[in-house]
């Protein structure tokens, strides 16, 4: 009896100790939970564009690929290259007349995104993703002079038409890292060379 006993007493003491050595440890590990790691770059990195079509008597082909960086979860910026294919047919509007050509234009593009309200849907009860956002751009355009440059005579060669676009619009979450987006942008450098009319209409996509 004193064998079985003491048999039982040190299974019992071997599985106190046991307890509390498991709960020390679980006290350990909420306490001092261990550190998130940190984001590596590419978790923090996005790629994206703008894609247009336009057909009729003007017809423009647009291809605007761009890479962005997530300063903060809501705030990104990036850089992007633009080219567009314009062809044009011959026209008349009342007094003028507009010749048919057909030209490149390209460039590139510096841009910073701000979400202004997030899941403004969930707000309203439509479903989830949908957020407000602002956006401001610089974009740089070369241009053919022989079709665009209305202020000079010099029809050789090309020039650069910069411009300042400031707007907003709104972001659809398709997936973790994926979206689309509509935006609304005004041209506040806007000129007669210029090739935009404000309002300027964007659809793009992230991912």
């Amino acid at each position: 009896m004193n064998y079985k006993y003491n048999n039982m007493k040190y299974k019992h003491l071997f599985l106190s100790v046991i307890f509390c050595l498991f709960y020390s440890q679980l006290n350990f590990a909420q306490l001092n939970p261990k550190p998130k790691p940190k984001p590596k770059l590419w978790d923090k990195m996005y790629v994206g564009g703008n894609l247009g079509l336009q057909f009729g008597t003007i017809t423009d082909i647009e291809v605007s690929p761009h890479v962005g960086y997530y300063i903060y979860p809501r705030w990104s910026a990036g850089v992007g290259i633009s080219y567009k294919y314009r062809n044009q047919k011959a026209f008349s509007n009342y007094s003028f007349y507009y010749p048919s050509y057909k030209t490149n234009i390209y460039g590139y593009n510096i841009f910073t995104t701000l979400t202004l309200i997030k899941d403004l849907g969930k707000t309203l009860g439509v479903g989830n993703g949908i957020s407000i956002i602002g956006h401001v751009q610089y974009e740089s355009l070369s241009l053919e002079k022989k079709y665009f440059k209305v202020s000079s005579t010099d029809t050789e060669g090309r020039f650069w038409v910069n411009s300042f676009l400031v707007g907003g619009g709104i972001r659809q979450m398709m997936g973790q890292r994926s979206s689309t987006y509509i935006l609304v942008l005004w041209d506040l450098n806007e000129t007669i060379e210029s090739l935009y009319a404000s309002p300027i209409f964007k659809f793009g996509f992230d991912f």
